[in-house]
This record gives structure tokens, sequence and C-alpha cells, in this order.
């Protein structure tokens, strides 16, 4: 039998025995040839590191396994210290999970290329009582990634030509029509913003209200600011990046960045050199194919038909921008939709709120209907030259991120909402006629240090701010100005929401008709909260219709009164000429934490209804994560003192207080976060004689939020050192200045930063009272001249004060200040780490001072002092008895 007489993927070739000719080394020689070119013998195999490597779904695995709490020790046992994995948990938005994936990724390229990860890993998970997961990763058949599977753009090259295939091709007419069609579709619904947030009939246009995003762009491990006029300079390699993942949190903007982007298209603007731009709601579509979904924007009189526009698509990518909205909308995993077509798992199925991604839902693949899955174009099986943009929520980017072939295609942004002065602006469109009332708001933001660390970035919540300043009147906004905590925040931002719905219905403000109503509103909701708490517990955060079917009544309450949120999206067909398709709203809160503050009320009212039930939920479900439920304890806490008593006291049982933690810091200041929740001085009062025994050496840097700052100056723990590292605004410097005169156990402190007026000004009141011993001021930033002469009355009057560092600018007003008190000043030791004075008569000032303090027995100077200084100095020798260096 002939060799050509065989299948092509068998080859037989007969050896005769052959010892010493050249002839057997010859067929030999042939064999291998053979077997090589038929692809069943690698020239140079290698070793078989199967394993011995752990693969990026392991990882993924382990990092889903492990529990938050032993996130320190994981990483410093892989060798990584400890500020990169707080900078790391910071970066992904304290989900441990990504942390964790990012953690092993991080010490995966740290190995040697020979070393045998999965053992050494295995051991390190040992060491620190992970055992279990240890056996596990040894123990059970290694899971490879998803590599090797031919392309669908390969598989299909391989079938003779579809009927769709010889298509006529789109005119550059029609081609033109279409683009005409998607901009009137934008400017029709797409680019409108809403001016009231729970007004659907409020959307203004496009530039009355849009206010440019902050932009970053990750690179390497550093993000950098991206302005958005810069985006399609980005270069990869050289070139614009074909896929672009831009992450955010929710009501970050990630579907405004989506409009603006089509609103510029529309004017000609950026984009403009793209013949069509494709912009894709997720959450609206089942049918996930990017020719059905660009033919549902047409009009009914449009003769292009999906095969057209696909093919178009197809055959000049380069000509076509592609933005997929809401990644984090869609149900199912990407990488297993790809290797599991045929048989989709339960984990894959289409949920009642959410749009599935599996292949069979997208009408067929690619080579049966000849359109384009959105799996396709999300992993550049299809359209790999066309640019792609997709938003998603962080958590959704982790399954990109996981895979390194993947994560390769992608370049990362991220979009979070305002920066300050893009807050301002927004701030003043909105009350575009009454400067004076735009301008009481950013003071508040920016006075509120919870609002401007957690809210105010958020465009949704500064809408939500702007109707609350617009609507309430002058006594309730003075009542809102002091809220200090995220409870009271949201009890006010519900309360608000409540009665603005009851008073569309009961028009007398106060009647006990308008009471009677509002209290019949919150029995209504308390369905709402019971669902809202089942959704966190299942990391559910969009509902369906049917998980309200036994209170529909409440959610239509929810949904009126702005508490919930309600979309319909096409269902059946996403042809919208076609009369059989109908639809299907989908549910959800307008941001995560309005779900957290629903799910904590409804929580707390089981501590009376169902005292068993409480217990169980937050021993085993969420004292567990409690990292992960942070907010959900706030908001339990804080509905009254008996539920904020309980709670603290599991905490403080439990193995929240482990004293061998990599940083004990951090499990004090979730308690202490916590506890002043609660607001109540019996809780804060439990704490502190919790924590008695311990000397505290407190440490803010940037990490440290301001709500952490304002606990422990509610709760005065023996803290005995206090380092602070980071900017303070208003509200953190009078909490700082409290703790400075307030901590009868506070000792040394050391000051590097910028700090509001009313820090200085709190410490001259109240310096008397300090016992701080040790002062260190390094680069500290006094706002006003009166700030400066605060802080030598201050420092002037600590009584305890024996040692003092100056490491900061100074102005006149200090010195002069400085001198008329230094002899009332308590220090010993001195070090004035200045390089010069402002002026001569500063340089005076300081000597006249020096020569006037009673206790100065150490100094040490600057390099850099004139002629003024020591001058002045030299005359007072002789009042001076100091050991100068």
């Amino acid at each position: 039998m002939s060799y050509h007489q065989f299948p092509e993927d068998y080859i037989s070739v007969r050896v005769r025995r052959t010892c010493d000719t050249m002839d057997g080394f010859c067929l030999l020689y042939l064999l291998l040839i053979l077997l090589m070119r038929s692809g069943d013998v690698e020239t140079n195999p290698g070793p078989n590191t199967a394993v011995s490597t752990v693969s990026e779904k392991e990882f993924l695995k382990l990092a889903q396994a492990i529990s938050p709490s032993y996130y320190n020790y994981v990483g410093i046992s892989l060798g990584i210290p400890h500020a990169q994995l707080q900078a790391i948990l910071s970066e992904k938005l304290m989900n441990y999970t990504n942390a964790f994936l990012h953690v092993f990724m991080k010490w995966n390229v740290m190995q040697p290329p020979q070393s045998n990860k999965r053992r050494i890993l295995a051991d390190k998970l040992r060491e620190i009582d992970l055992g279990g997961i240890s056996d596990r990763l040894l123990n059970e058949p290694p899971i490879p990634d998803s590599t090797g599977r031919p392309s669908r753009l390969l598989e299909s090259q391989t079938k003779p030509p579809s009927a769709e295939s010889l298509t006529k091709l789109l005119s550059p007419e029609l081609v033109e029509r279409c683009a005409n069609d998607f901009k009137f579709k934008y400017r029709s619904t797409l680019c409108k913003i809403r001016a009231d947030p729970l007004n659907p009939a409020s959307s203004v246009q496009f530039d009355d209200m849009y206010t440019n995003l902050f932009l970053l762009e990750e690179h390497g491990t550093e993000k950098r600011v991206l302005d958005y006029n810069d985006i399609l300079d980005l270069k990869v390699n050289g070139e614009f990046p074909k896929r672009i993942m831009v992450q955010g949190e929710a009501g970050a903007g990630k579907t405004t960045f989506c409009a603006k982007i089509a609103w510029d298209w529309i004017q000609g603007m950026y984009f403009s050199d793209f013949v069509w731009v494709l912009i894709v709601p997720l959450r609206e579509f089942k049918h996930h194919s990017i020719g059905k979904i660009a033919k549902s924007y047409l009009a009914k009189n449009n003769p292009a038909t999906v095969s057209q526009i696909t093919e178009y698509i197809r055959s000049n990518p380069d000509k076509v921008f592609i933005a997929f909205d809401g990644l984090d909308e869609v149900s199912g995993k990407i990488m297993e939709t790809k290797s599991c077509e045929s048989q989709p798992t339960d984990e894959m199925q289409l949920q009642t709120s959410q749009p599935s991604v599996t292949s069979s839902e997208t009408g067929g693949s690619p080579s049966e209907t000849g359109d384009i899955g959105l799996v396709d174009i999300l992993c550049s099986d299809q359209l790999a030259s066309c640019p792609v943009l997709v938003t998603t929520r962080p958590w959704r980017a982790v399954e990109i991120r996981s895979n390194g072939d993947l994560m390769k295609l992608y370049t990362f942004m991220h979009v979070q909402g305002f920066r300050r002065e893009n807050l301002s602006v927004y701030i003043h469109k909105y009350f575009p006629k009454n400067d004076d009332k735009a301008n009481q708001l950013i003071q508040f933001t920016n006075d509120n240090d919870v609002i401007s660390e957690n809210m105010a970035h958020f465009p949704i919540y500064v809408a939500m701010l702007c109707l609350m300043w617009k609507e309430l009147d002058e006594q309730k906004l003075k009542e809102m100005k002091s809220l200090t905590s995220f409870s009271q925040i949201f009890k006010e931002m519900i309360a608000f929401l409540k009665e603005h719905y009851a008073q569309k219905e009961v028009k007398k403000v106060g009647s006990p008709s308008l009471i009677a109503y509002l209290k019949q509103i919150d029995e209504l909701l308390g369905p709402i909260g019971k669902q809202a708490l089942n959704g966190l517990l299942e990391n559910t955060l969009v509902f369906g219709e049917d998980d309200f079917e036994i209170c529909p009544e409440s959610m239509d309450t929810a949904c009126r009164a702005g508490i919930l949120s309600q979309e319909d999206r096409i269902t059946d067909s996403i042809d919208i000429h076609q009369r059989n398709s109908h639809v299907q709203s989908a549910v959800f809160f307008p941001h995560k934490l309005f779900q957290d503050y629903m799910a904590g009320v409804h929580l707390a009212s089981l501590y009376e209804l169902d005292h068993n039930e409480f217990n169980r939920l937050i021993e085993e479900a969420v004292l567990p994560r409690k990292e992960e439920f942070r907010y959900l304890l706030y908001f339990t806490v804080s509905q009254n003192q008996s539920i904020a008593t309980h709670v603290m006291k599991s905490m403080l049982q439990g193995p929240y207080m482990n004293r061998w933690a990599p940083r004990p810091q951090e499990q004090l200041d979730f308690i202490v976060d916590v506890a002043f929740e609660s607001q109540d001085p019996a809780v804060a009062a439990l704490v502190k004689d919790r924590v008695s025994s311990k000397e505290i050496e407190l440490t803010v840097d940037t990490f440290v939020t301001a709500h952490t700052v304002a606990g422990y100056a509610f709760i005065r723990p023996h803290v005995v050192e206090l380092h602070i590292e980071r900017d303070c605004g208003p509200i953190m410097s009078l909490d700082v200045a409290e703790i400075i005169w307030s901590m009868p156990s506070l000792k040394k402190v050391s000051l590097l930063g910028a700090f509001h007026h009313c820090f200085f000004q709190t410490l001259a009141k109240k310096g008397t009272e300090s016992k701080v011993r040790t002062l260190k001021l390094h680069g500290v930033k006094c706002p006003t001249p009166a700030s400066s002469r605060y802080l030598a009355e201050a420092l002037c009057s600590f009584p305890k004060l024996t040692d003092l560092t100056l490491g900061m600018v100074l102005n006149e007003e200090f010195y002069s200040t400085f001198r008329a008190k230094a002899s009332s000043i308590q220090v010993q030791t001195l070090k004035l780490l200045i390089d010069q004075c402002p002026t001569p008569a500063s340089s005076h000032h300081l000597a006249e001072a020096l020569g006037s303090m009673p206790y100065l027995t150490d100094l040490t100077l600057g390099r850099i002092l004139n002629e003024e200084f020591y001058s002045t100095l030299k005359a007072k020798a002789s009042s001076i008895q100091v050991c100068l260096s």
C-alpha cells in the first residue's frame, strides 16, 4: 500500500530489520521526518512541566477559595511587602478575590523558570494553616489554561462559503445612510442626561449637563492620568490599541463616557475618522451578534440587511468603532463560553435579570449565520483589527486579567467620576441661574470629608445631592451640613426620597395623612430590604421582575420613590421592527450603597423579629466576610444601641482582634469604623475598654480614610503615638486636632501634609489640655497667615511639650508670634530644619525667640540662615544656655 492510500492523519512506514547497512539508518531517519511532519513528534518537546507549574485558572480558583482574613498572611508568606499588599488591595477597591489573584500572579512572575511552583506554593499555604487548600493543590488533577483551540475564524474558513457570504455589498450611499440612522438613534436616546435622577422626563441636551470625567490609563504597575481628548492618541507598540477595557464602579460614569464618544462622533469631532460608531448597551440585548444589534438601530425603511452590515464591518474593521457598555451585566464566563458552545453549564445559563453570553443565544456560531458574536469579538477571534472598547465594573474585568493570552490583547483604563474641578463645573451647570446655591453646595462637598472622599466623585450621588440642595428648606440644609457618618447621610437621602415621593400624593406638609402615607411606604419597603440582603449574600446586583413577584406593590413603590431603578430590555428578538418582540424589566438599586442601606435596615429588623436568624447571619455570613460587607455592617449598627452593642461584642470576641496579625491596626481600624457608625457613646466605651491594655501607634496615611480618623476621635482609645502622613480636609483636620488635645495617653506626634485653618485654630484654643511631649512637623502647610499665628500660639501653650522639630516653611506671622510667646514654651530640645527665614525681620524674631525660651538646652539649626539671624543670636548669646549643633 502506498503512502497516499492512507488517510491524512495516519502514516505507516514498514522498516526492514537492519544492523549495519546505511539503508536501515536512512529508513529510520525517514520515519522520524514523517512523524514530525505529521505532528506526532516534537523536535524538542522539553520537560513535562504540567505538574510543576500552576495555571491561571488554578490561581483564580485559589483566589476564590481563600478567606479574606488570610490576605496578609498569604501575601507576606509569598514575599510581598506589606505596603504593596495594601496598595494592591486599595487598587482592587477592597475586592479580596481580585487582590489575591494579583498577588498570586505577581508571585508567579518572581519564581525562577525551572522551579516547582506548585510544590513551593503548596508549602507556603501549609505554613499559614491552609493545609486543606495545599493538599488540593498537590493532589487534585492540574487544571490547564484554555490554549490550543483553533480560532473560530479559522474553522469557518475551512467550510464552503455560505449564501450570506455572497450577499451584495452595501453601496457607499447606504453605508452613509446607516451612519445617519445610528446618529439619529444616539441623538434621540443615548445622548441625553437626566437633570433629576428620579425623573425620567427630566432629560436635557448632552452639552447642557455633560462634565468631563477623570480617566486613568494603566501603564505597567502604575496609573497615569489620561485626558479624554488624548484617547485616540493611545499607542501600544506604535498603533492604537484594538481592545480597551474601561473599568469603573457603579455610578462612576461609564455609560456617560460611551455617550460622550457617540456625541463627539455625531458632532464630527473626536472619533470622526470612523465611518460607523456602534454603542451597544449590553443589558438591553440577549442575542449578542453585532449585525443584528446594528440592524435594530436603523430606520424601518432602511433596506440594509444583517448580513450586509456584518460583511461591511468584517471587511472594513478600521472604519468601525465598537463600544460594549456593561460587561458586568452579562452572566456567564467568557472563556467557558468559548470551550462549551454546544452544552452550556448551569453557571452560564441566562439569569432572570441578566443577558447570557452563550453562543447558542447569539443565533448560532459565526460560520452558521454569518453574524459575529460578542464572545468572538471580546476574544479577538473575530474583528481582531477593529477597535473595541468595553466598560465594566472592576469585578468583571478579573476574567480578562486572569487569562494571560486575553490580557495581552487589552489596554486597561479606569473612569473614576469627577475630580474636584469637574464637580464644580457639574454643580454650576445644575444651578445655571443661582451661583450662590451652587457655591454653597460645592463648599459643603469640600468640607464634608465622608462626602468628598466617598461620594463626590460619583455623578449619580452628585445629581442626588443637587436635587436635595434644590428641594430642601434652610433648616433641613443646616441639619444636613452637620452629618458626619455614612449612615446619617444615607438615612437623610432615603428619607428625602420617601418624602419627595409622598408629597406628590399628599401635598400638605406635616399633615396626619402625610405621616400615615410615609408609614405605609415604610411597610411596603420592607420586602425590598429583604431582597437587597439576599442579593448581597449571593453577589446579585441586578434583579428581574419575578424576584419581586410576591410583592409587586413594594417594587412599584420603591421604583417610584427612586430607591430602585427599572429598565426595560428586549428579550426574544432584538429587531425593533418585529411585532413579536417583547420586553422584560431589569430591576436594580441606583448604586450598591443603596442596596447596602436597605439590606442593613432589614438585617437590623431581624434582631427583634427573628433573633436566631439575626445571630446566624452575623456570625456565619457577615462577619466572616466583614470587608466585603463593611457598609452593610455600618448601616446595621446605626439602627439602634442594642443592635450596635450586640454586633460589636461579636466582633470583639471573635478572631478579629488577633494581635499576631501582620498589621493589627487594620483590624482595629475596622472595629473603630463600625463603632463610629453607631454614634453611640456606650459602644465607643465598649471598644475603648476592650483595647485599653494596648499601646496603640496610629499611622494615618493615604490608605486610612477620614472616616477612620473620626472613629478614633470618637472612641479615644489608648493611642500613644500618632503619625499623620496625608493631607486633611476640614472635618479630618478637626478630628486630628481633637485627638492631639484630648487623648491623655498620647505622647508622640508627627505631622506631614496640609491641614485646614480650623486645625491650627483648635490647637491654639485647646493646646493647654494636651499631654503631647514630642512633636515633629515636616512639610506642614499653614493655609493663611492667621493659621501661622495660631500654630505659634499652640506650640507655646502645650504644657508637656519638651521635644519640638520644625521642618516646614514658616511666614512672618509665625515668627513674630513665636517671639512674643516664647517665654512660656516648655521645649528643651529644638530642631529647626528650615532653610531660611522669609525676611530679615523674621530672622531677627527667631533669634529673639530662641533667647527667650527658658528651658532650651539642645538646639539644632538648618544649613541656611541669614546674617540678621546670626548677629541677633550673637547679641543674645549670654542668655542662651544650649548645646548648639
